[in-house]
């Protein structure tokens, strides 16, 4: 594995819990052997924490999601079930 492979395809498949254990263990591997790699896995590390902890989550008023919901055709009617 090298630095683009970890950078750009692969960092958040290892944030997200979803890389095989094959391609973790290559993962792994080298972010253990390149400064810059670990430096890049670090960084995002805190940028993902400090995003967690400061952003709140909103909801959509009723009157929103009931437009939403009624805006898709195989939807309309069907309002109730969902909200």
């Amino acid at each position: 594995m090298d630095c683009e492979e970890v950078c750009q395809q692969t960092l958040f498949l290892f944030f997200d819990n979803e890389m095989e254990e094959g391609l973790l263990v290559n993962f792994q591997a080298h972010v253990d052997l390149c400064p810059c790699c670990a430096q890049k896995l670090a960084y995002t590390r805190r940028l993902l924490m400090l995003v967690r902890q400061n952003c709140t989550r909103c909801a959509a008023s009723e009157a929103l999601r009931k437009r939403i919901l009624t805006s898709f055709p195989h939807r309309r009617g069907r309002e109730q079930e969902l909200l």
